[in-house]
């Protein structure tokens, strides 16, 4: 039986898949997307289907991207943004939206003068459904369940994603295969491989939100203080790296060179699989490459010399952040979408950031770091809401407006004078238009990703160049955007298992050895399954 065969989808099964289940599941590394045993996988169908690409150049990059697949850099706001949308997208009646928020509930559309401006710019009362993204997926569950999604909804982690879509979304492939989705130019925008996402059985059921190199992961050094003490962000070894945390380790200072265990960047070393390789027509976990062992030993020395923070295994993400900003830990990895982040927290200032690329761990070369997931939600249109669903297209097109457009400048910063302040030609964000602005849009539809980062001069070029140097090379996830009901149903938890063998191992309480029993116990719980799921979506559908 197929993993998307159209069995019932009923209350019990939503609800209890929910609480083992994560918002990433969706549209995450191979959790989600598009798969592909049942009919109209086939070429032909494939070629119709998939959305035609019409990238926008309605606005000059200052440094464009597409070259290196990664995205165009700005050092200002255009002096004069364009206005890309002529006519309101709504039809006057309210649109209802659930989705996930990683910030504050903002204020109340009465005492919030940005969601009536948006009511206005829009042409529809907005109402959102804002929930915190980790209580997301058992409220997606229950709304499921319920019947009670908006008419716009992101779509949660629930069993069968594929059955749940068919029969609670609008089938939007009539609107936007192929050149159809050119009516709504600024989601035509969205780059080709993020849709593998959004499409099941032969139909587009939702629309991606654009991630892709910018969700690259990358080692961040503190440049300023690495120069103090005469070092180079540079590695070229596994041993040059360790000689590196212990000239920055400084126990006087409480300073600990690493602000959590570098794991990926470790990996990247050894060239190890994005998650999932290709050996034939089957895929193959990177939980198995030979060299895993080999990385345990070398965090778990960076651990046990005490050059990670203690505070790694205990704290917040957070944390970590604040640990690289004040110094405390001048190495981090982290996403290169974290950019702004750690500019934002950076008091000091003479404070400057640099990444440093993995070498190859024998010093034999420049290693290869992972591509980012194409795209990090979906978004689909209620069947209940069919009726307008052009209406809805027209305002989720209207989200997707690009950089450097009016759209774009009032969706992300609000109303000059009341939500930010022009300053040397760069919108700069109050802590009012930040609190009245975090209504969720960019999770309903986005734009592609845009290097913009006012806060410091030259940082733009900084991160474009940073990127510039290893995501032409990075290594992509052979199964990125499909689809495994058992990686849905048990690949948290699976991974979850895992890991914790991998910290026991770090820091000392398990050995080495225990790595393989882990791995085949990974495997046997299923693993195996979700691999072979995988394998068969990639066979059939790509």
């Amino acid at each position: 039986m197929s993993v998307h065969d159209a069995r019932p989808l009923s209350r019990r099964t939503v609800l209890a898949g929910a609480t083992a289940l994560g918002l990433a599941s969706v549209a995450g590394c191979s959790n989600a997307g598009r798969g592909g045993s049942s009919a109209g996988n086939d070429e032909a169908s494939r070629a119709k289907i998939r959305p035609a690409y019409e990238r926008y150049t309605g606005v000059e990059p200052d440094m464009a991207g597409a070259e290196y697949n990664i995205p165009d850099a700005f050092r200002r706001y255009p002096a004069n943004p364009v206005q890309a949308i002529t006519e309101p997208p709504g039809d006057g009646q309210p649109i209802q939206v659930m989705t996930p928020t990683a910030w504050a509930i903002p204020p109340k559309v009465e005492q919030n003068t940005f969601w009536q401006e948006l009511n206005k710019r829009v042409g529809s009362p907005i109402s959102v459904n804002l929930t915190p993204s980790v209580d997301y997926p058992k409220k997606f569950a229950t709304a499921v369940a319920g019947d009670q999604l908006g008419d716009i909804f992101t779509v949660g982690a629930v069993p069968q994603i594929p059955q749940m879509l068919a029969a609670k979304a609008t089938d939007l492939s009539p609107y936007l295969s192929g050149d159809n989705i050119k009516k709504y130019p600024f989601l035509a925008n969205l780059p080709e491989d993020c849709w593998n996402s959004a499409i099941f059985n032969g139909k587009i059921y939702a629309i991606p939100i654009p991630r892709g190199a910018i969700s690259s992961s990358v080692l961040y050094s503190r440049a300023d203080i690495l120069e103090a003490q005469g070092l180079k962000a540079e590695v070229k070894s596994t041993d040059d790296f360790v000689e590196l945390c212990k000239a920055l380790t400084n126990g006087r200072m409480n300073r600990f060179a690493l602000a959590a265990t570098p794991t990926q960047y470790v990996r990247n070393m050894f060239d190890m699989p994005n998650l999932w390789r290709k050996n034939g027509d089957a895929l193959v976990s990177y939980l198995e490459h030979e060299a895993h062992e080999e990385v345990l030993e070398i965090l778990q020395k960076l651990w046990k010399s005490g050059y990670i923070h203690p505070d790694a295994y205990s704290g917040q993400n957070t944390d970590l952040k604040t640990r690289f900003a004040n110094g405390s830990s001048p190495l981090v990895q982290d996403t290169f979408s974290a950019w702004p982040t750690y500019l934002q927290k950076m008091t000091a200032p003479n404070a400057r950031i640099a990444t440093i690329p993995p070498p190859k761990h024998d010093g034999s070369g420049m290693g290869r770091t992972w591509l980012g997931r194409p795209a990090i939600y979906v978004t689909a249109i209620s069947k209940k809401a069919e009726p307008r669903v052009e209406t809805l297209l027209s305002y989720l097109n209207y989200l997707a407006t690009p950089f450097g457009t009016q759209e774009y400048l009032f969706r992300k910063y609000g109303l000059a004078g009341i939500h930010h302040q022009m300053v040397d030609g760069n919108p700069v964000i109050s802590a009012k238009g930040f609190s009245e602005t975090q209504l969720g849009l960019q999770y309903e539809a986005d734009a592609p990703w845009t290097i913009f980062l006012p806060e410091r001069e030259g940082s733009a070029d900084a991160e474009f160049n940073a990127m510039k140097a290893v995501c032409p090379d990075a290594i992509a996830n052979p199964a990125a955007g499909l689809y495994s009901e058992t990686d849905v149903r048990k690949g948290q938890q699976l991974t979850d298992a895992v890991n914790q063998v991998a910290d026991d191992i770090v820091q000392g309480r398990k050995p080495v050895s225990a790595w393989r029993d882990a791995v085949k116990k990974w495997k046997n719980d299923g693993g195996d399954r979700i691999a072979d799921e995988l394998a068969q979506a990639l066979k059939t559908s790509r």
